[in-house]
Order: C-alpha cells, then sequence, then structure tokens
C-alpha cells in the first residue's frame, strides 16, 4: 500500500483563543493531561538531546542508522558528514563505506576521529552500491535504517523528513520521492540537456514496471533516499550486489511491509558527470532484478 505523507507540526498547535474550547470538548477529543504529557515529555527530550550533544551523557540507544554507500566521492564526503550530524537526532549512528574508491575517499576516511556513532568500512575493490549496503546492513544497530548517498545531490534534510514517519509508528518503510516536490524536482534542478530528459524517461519506465510486478504505485523507484524498519531491512535476504538492489528491495518490501509511503525529496545534480552516466548495462541489471524478485524473493 502506497500513500503520501507531508510532515506537519501544525497539528499539535493551538492558538490560545481556542484553549478553552479545547478543554471543554467532547469525550473523545484529546485529553488536556494527554496534552501536557505530550509537553512533558517533549521537554524531556529536548533536555536528553542537549546533554548528549554537551557529551555530558552518551548515546545510550540508537534511533537512526544512516548508511552512506561511498565510491568516488572524495569532495562531498566533509559536507554530507557535517550535514547528517547536523540535521539528524542526536541518538543517530552513520555507517560510512567506500567501494572501492580511487580519488582519495579511503585516505581521508581514515583520517576522521574516531567516534562511538561512526562506523567506517571498506572494501578494497568496487563491488557495486548493492554490495554496499548489505555490507553496511550487518553493523546496523538502529530502530531505523535509512540511505544517503555521498554525492550531496539528496539533502540529508529531506532524509530526516522520511525518517519521522517510522520513528511515529506510521509507516515501515518510506521512499523520498525526487517526482513529487513541488515545482517538479527532475526539471528544476537537474542540469544535463538530453541526458535529463533521459534518465527520468528510464526512471519512469523502471518504476511502472517495478509498480506492476509488486503492485505498488511508487513514483521513484531509484531515488537514493529509502528508509526502513530496521528489523525489517535486517531480516531481508538481499542478494544483488549492484543497482539491482534497488528493485530487490521494493519486491521484498511489498510483501514484508504493512505501509508504505513516499514523502517529497529534493535532488540537485548535474547528470552530464561522469557518475551520473546510465547505459544500457545498468538499467537492463535493474530490469532483470525486477523480474527475478517479482514474487518477493
Amino acid at each position: 500500500m502506497t500513500t503520501t505523507f507531508q510532515p506537519s507540526v501544525e497539528k499539535y498547535l493551538a492558538a490560545p483563543e481556542d484553549l478553552d474550547q479545547a478543554l471543554t470538548t467532547r469525550d473523545d477529543a484529546i485529553n488536556p493531561d494527554e496534552i501536557l504529557q505530550r509537553i512533558d515529555d517533549t521537554l524531556g527530550l529536548i533536555a536528553e538531546a542537549n546533554q548528549i550533544a554537551s557529551g555530558a551523557s552518551p548515546v545510550k540507544q540508537i534511533d537512526v542508522s544512516v548508511i552512506v554507500p561511498i565510491h568516488n566521492c572524495r569532495e562531498f564526503i566533509p559536507e554530507v558528514i557535517d550535514r547528517i550530524a547536523e540535521v539528524m537526532p542526536p541518538a543517530t549512528e552513520t555507517i560510512l563505506v567506500d567501494d572501492g574508491s580511487v580519488d582519495g575517499s579511503w585516505h581521508y576516511l581514515r583520517g576522521l576521529p574516531q567516534r562511538p556513532n561512526r562506523t567506517i568500512l571498506r572494501r578494497l575493490r568496487h563491488h557495486g552500491r548493492g554490495s554496499t549496503i548489505r555490507m553496511a546492513l550487518r553493523h546496523t544497530r538502529g530502530h531505523v535504517v535509512a540511505i544517503q548517498d555521498a554525492d550531496m545531490a539528496y539533502d540529508p534534510a529531506d532524509l530526516l523528513g522520511a525518517i519521522w514517519p517510522i520513528l511515529e509508528e506510521q509507516a515501515d518503510v518510506v521512499y523520498g520521492s525526487r517526482s513529487m516536490r513541488r515545482g517538479g524536482s527532475h526539471q528544476n534542478n537537474l542540469r544535463g540537456g538530453l541526458g535529463n530528459r533521459m534518465c527520468r524517461i528510464v526512471n519512469r519506465c523502471l518504476t511502472s514496471c517495478s509498480n506492476l510486478t509488486t503492485g505498488l504505485h511508487l513514483s521513484d523507484l531509484e531515488t537514493g533516499h529509502k528508509v526502513f524498519l530496521g528489523d525489517l531491512i535486517r531480516s531481508l535476504p538481499l542478494t544483488e550486489t549492484g543497482p539491482g538492489i534497488d528493485a530487490e528491495i521494493t519486491a521484498k518490501v511489498a510483501k514484508s511491509a504493512l505501509t508504505i509511503m513516499e514523502v517529497p525529496t529534493h535532488y540537485n545534480a548535474d547528470l552530464r558527470a561522469p557518475e551520473y552516466s546510465r547505459n544500457a548495462r545498468t538499467a537492463m541489471t535493474t530490469l532483470r532484478s525486477l523480474i527475478a524478485h517479482r514474487n518477493g524473493k
């Protein structure tokens, strides 16, 4: 089942003039004690976050594990690490996996200071996106597992919008859709002319094929923002090593997840760059994966 979720805090806010009315509503309305409890819980979370941020209190439970596959993204690594630390909840761990980069990415990663909630892994040779994600999953501890590409084409702030529905128990799986962004992110934020249009067409075709085989109604199969209930994604027997991992995961969560959502995500990339060049082999790999895992197996 696919629905759309727009994160908002408006439902928790009430104007002062409406307070008396809120306290005298029907029995099935929100109880004033529940409102006070929510406020108390929120203040507790803020106090805990401040303690963790100041180093006075260690993180005892990991809420979010962010997997960052890395392949020749040296110039973006500092930015993506800083951005994740800036927008994610305090109880977040980051799993950085270098997939046989040859541009100095690994030399930068191994020079980072050690932190309890940061894991740095390396593959000596380039194996592919699927292999990298599978390797990282074995090291995750979070209640929620999220995937964030290292090239900063996706803003981690948008990833946070996909994480909250799972933390609030409204979904088991959330995809960040580039097609849902107001104004059409594929058109307004991608550069590359014909390459841009071809990538959109290929992604649209692959997404349609995926919907036919899974019964879902997704708008963006190959998005780099995917978020899962941790126990769910860790339980899946994943086998793909390359770009077919997106199709495999989608087919298998379609059989296992109760609620799958999509939320808007921003995408900003120059598709003229070599790392974004989609060839026929990549598309065929994804299509083969769709067929091979069409039954969720």
